[in-house]
């Protein structure tokens, strides 16, 4: 399983929604903000996998508008009034007159709602010379709505014709924009280049819509925000692997001569300001809320929370002007939902809403009366699997978060889970190697010229779990999967650099936080290691058995160290979890399948699929390697 690093790169991994029911604390309700009706909170998901969400929270009513306390589904005011999702990684949201913009990264959209009703207006794509551009934040001023975008521009969209009018080009992977004094500052990150990121933010005059000077600050440049003459920058520098932390810097700049006048050696990754005072917080779980007086650069609160309330993961932070309550959004873990908090000036927890979405990045303030009407077309499904036989997953970080094990679980609720989870976007963990997981298609694949179903994972470039894929046909017509199974040959089987039928055995830790032995058939022993990320136990919970065996593939160890960064490597083709997920990279096609001899199967078509987990391998930073599925496709249905 991999974990994020935010701020390099927009990638964000899993998903999840099974939280308990939402828990508001020390109040029977959300308490009223000022005028405020409630507060709109967007969630990015998670990178790659079509999982952003956007919650209301009515202040009238004291809860989320969107649970499902049926399915323990997360919140998603947008999917409720829309019948469609938001889109692959929504990174900021803005609440500018009477609608909200939401600039969705990966689907490189921005999406114009009617802030009243949470009803789309518009969905704006943006892209230059046919390749996406990618927005990541946004800021307005007058008529117009600006987007910063990772390909290097500022966008310009006129709030009255709902359309992208202008465009000026900036530094490298531009991920903060803020208006001030006339101008836009815009932090451009080279985020996409980890070892060498950009340093500078560009100014643009708005009248003339032109980068008129570039300010030279530290490197990694990201959030960036204005307060009177003064604009502030976080410059977040290069990640240090071996302390999993940013080297941060807070950079001033005058709006008047846009020079740095200060900087100052504090760990700020995000922060909002009110009355010259900013609210921050570091990178990391566990996280302080800190509060700096802008002027002198001195920390006036080392630990704003009063009253021993633990944020895991700050995500994001939000201070009400009139009243000071501080809002948090907690990423908790980066792949289950997340939380948002509520607290007095005083630092005092008011309630906490649990189960708010994956990632939640920003909370906007609403003072309209929200009315929020149910779809009525048919619901989303997401993938062409209908059932889910068997899931057997290894020991594993993620293994009873993903999907989330709760007392009296078995082996069927819990394919029942991964089902519900695969269909609604979320992500399914297979644990560690040997882990797999029974799914069956509900229709048949046909076997035709060129890809024929298609399998969605969480890697990206550097980090793959490749997962090895069996297929079968129900040729005896019972539908269950009890025919023959076929082997699925990437390019580490057709080269003969596989281990086919290696047999690893599993012993449950003594103890819930204690590591995972494993022997292999080969001899060679080891462990999975229960690390500081994850705290809940790494067997799974609902096996009855203290001991594990499975049997798979064993493809090359794919882990090596380069520039202290541990790298793991996609094969070629033909497996799970292997490339990021498109058309072409997460394809596969039937007749790669094999007979126990290696010659070809040649089947007309398939109705069930396995997936299980092919590689061997752990590292201080990321955990084991496990493969994870988000969605199953078939690429040959026919039309309804």
């Amino acid at each position: 399983m991999k974990k994020a690093v935010p701020g390099i790169l927009p990638i964000l991994l899993l998903t999840l929604a099974c939280d308990p029911e939402p828990v508001l604390l020390e109040q029977s309700q959300v308490i009223a903000d000022g005028s405020h009706t409630g507060v709109y909170v967007l969630s990015e998901g998670l990178f790659n996998q079509n999982n952003s969400t956007l919650s209301w929270i009515d202040f009238t009513t004291g809860q989320p508008d969107s649970w499902n306390s049926a399915t323990g589904r997360s919140y998603d005011a947008f999917g409720k009034v829309n019948g469609r999702r938001i889109g692959d990684t929504a990174n900021d949201l803005l609440l500018y007159g009477s609608r909200l913009y939401i600039a969705v990264s990966e689907s490189s959209t921005i999406e114009i709602l009617e802030a009243s009703t949470c009803r789309s207006l518009k969905q704006i794509p943006l892209s230059r010379e046919g390749r996406a551009s990618q927005p990541r934040r946004m800021t307005a001023s007058g008529r117009f709505v600006y987007a910063c975008c990772f390909d290097g521009t500022v966008t310009r969209i006129d709030t009255l014709t709902m359309l992208a009018d202008a465009t000026v080009q900036v530094g490298r992977n531009p991920d903060g924009i803020c208006c001030a004094g006339g101008k836009l500052y815009v932090s451009n990150s080279g985020g996409l280049d980890t070892r060498n990121p950009d340093n500078t933010v560009s100014v643009i005059d708005l009248d003339t819509f032109t980068e008129v000077k570039r300010i030279t600050v530290r490197s990694n440049p990201g959030n960036i925000y204005a307060d009177g003459t003064g604009v502030y920058v976080v410059s977040r520098g290069i990640f240090d692997y071996g302390a999993m932390d940013y080297d941060s810097r807070l950079h001033r700049i005058d709006t008047q001569t846009d020079e740095v006048t200060a900087t100052y050696d504090i760990p700020i990754i995000d922060m909002d300001i009110a009355d010259g005072r900013a609210w921050f917080y570091g990178y990391g779980a566990g996280g302080t809320i800190q509060v700096l007086d802008l002027a002198s650069g001195h920390i006036l609160d080392p630990d704003f929370i009063t009253d021993g309330t633990r944020v895991e993961c700050p995500y994001s932070i939000k201070v009400e002007p009139v009243t000071r309550k501080v809002y948090v959004c907690d990423a908790l873990d980066y792949v289950t939902p997340g939380s948002l908090l509520c607290f007095s000036p005083e630092g005092r927890l008011l309630y906490r809403v649990q189960g708010i979405g994956i990632n939640p990045n920003t909370v906007e303030f609403c003072d309209e009366k929200v009315t929020l009407t149910q779809y009525q077309g048919k619901p989303e499904t997401i993938g062409d699997i209908d059932r889910v036989f068997e899931y057997k997953p290894a020991p594993g970080q993620f293994v009873n978060l993903l999907p989330m094990y709760e007392p009296g679980d078995d082996a069927a609720s819990m394919a029942a889970k991964c089902l519900e989870a695969l269909q609604s976007g979320s992500m399914i963990t297979l644990g560690a190697f040997g882990g797999y997981i029974t799914a069956g298609f509900n229709a048949p694949v046909m076997n035709r010229e060129g890809p024929d179903f298609r399998i969605d994972g969480n890697a990206y470039d550097g980090n793959a779990e490749p997962g090895v894929v069996w297929v079968s046909a129900d040729t005896n017509g019972n539908g269950v999967p009890d025919d023959p199974w076929y082997e699925i040959w990437g390019s580490e089987q057709k080269e003969g650099r596989a281990t086919p039928d290696y047999t690893i055995s599993y012993t449950r830790p003594a103890a819930d936080s204690g590591d995972s032995p494993w022997k292999g058939s080969d001899g060679k022993n080891g462990s999975i290691p229960h690390n500081q990320f994850h705290s809940q136990p790494y067997f799974p919970q609902w096996y009855d058995d203290g001991y594990l065996s499975f049997t798979a593939t064993l493809l090359p160890d794919n882990v090596t160290i380069e520039n202290n960064i541990y790298v793991m490597s996609s094969f070629g083709y033909g497996y799970a979890d292997n490339l990021p997920n498109s058309p072409e990279n997460s394809a596969f096609d039937i007749d790669w399948a094999v007979n126990p001899d290696g010659t070809p199967a040649c089947l007309p078509g398939i109705d069930f699929i396995k997936i299980q987990n092919g590689v061997i391998g752990s590292n201080a930073t990321t955990g084991e390697l496990s493969t994870e599925v988000s969605a199953i496709y078939n690429l040959n249905r026919q039309p309804e």
